[in-house]
């Protein structure tokens, strides 16, 4: 594995089926568009996943409708079924977009009153996006405190969400690897990002900031997401 692919991914292996999910759904989300069961084995390989258990991920994604395939010739083909396609799209609005600008309010109400459509975070307390009738409503643009950030994301998410930063904060933008060593560099860097970004609500960055620096962490994977940002389907197949 390539030292800096190594770096991005840490001590863990991404498990196959959600690694393929981030390949379909950062290399091939527009409609229609195939990969090569080829391909697909030869950028799971570099993480060091078994072409049997690619075939075994690419069943069950086949399974559970996330991907359809074809035969071109004698070689498999896959993409995105209608569903996958749909839950890609949604996904790639939090994943590669920017922090949400709309202020959520933290709502104070009647705890023996039904609870406004929100993320609660006590018996009376809520953060809503719009004004809730009978509650106290207080627009929050400063950071939480830290037992409200505990509330709305998980412990083993925030420490996720810490490493990939310091990870990605000390990977440089100017890289001389091969066109597939960069492909599966930022497969990694946007696969290790979705499991963080996907997992936390979706306020504004500052929000989170006593607990983890979710701004600093959404600018490094950025920065490196433009510095990636030709690196194409296309020329890992051509360089087969």
């Amino acid at each position: 594995m390539n030292p800096a692919i190594e770096h991005i991914l840490g001590d863990e292996t991404p498990r196959v089926w959600s690694f393929i999910v981030t390949i379909f759904g950062d290399m091939a989300r527009k409609e229609g568009r195939y990969i090569s069961s080829r391909t697909l084995t030869q950028l799971t390989e570099q993480i060091r996943v078994k072409p049997e258990a690619t075939r075994v991920a690419l069943h069950r994604l086949r399974k559970e409708d996330w991907l359809e395939s074809k035969k071109f010739g004698r070689e498999s083909h896959y993409r995105l079924s209608d569903n996958g396609l749909k839950l890609s799209r949604e996904a790639a609005f939090r994943i590669y977009g920017t922090t949400p600008k709309k202020t959520p309010i933290l709502a104070l109400y009647d705890p023996n009153s039904v609870a406004p459509n929100g993320l609660r975070l006590s018996s009376a307390m809520s953060l809503v996006m719009s004004e809730c009738d009978g509650a106290m409503n207080i627009p929050v643009r400063d950071p939480l405190p830290i037992w409200m950030v505990d509330r709305l994301v998980g412990s083993d998410i925030q420490s996720a969400a810490l490493k990939l930063q310091a990870r990605s904060a000390e990977l440089p933008t100017t890289l001389d690897f091969s066109e597939l060593d960069r492909a599966v560099l930022r497969l990694s860097l946007v696969h290790e990002w979705r499991r963080v970004i996907l997992r936390i609500p979706d306020l504004p960055d500052v929000l989170f900031e006593k607990a983890f620096s979710l701004g600093d962490l959404r600018r490094s994977v950025r920065r490196l997401l433009a510095s990636l940002s030709d690196v194409a389907l296309d020329q890992i197949v051509l360089n087969q």
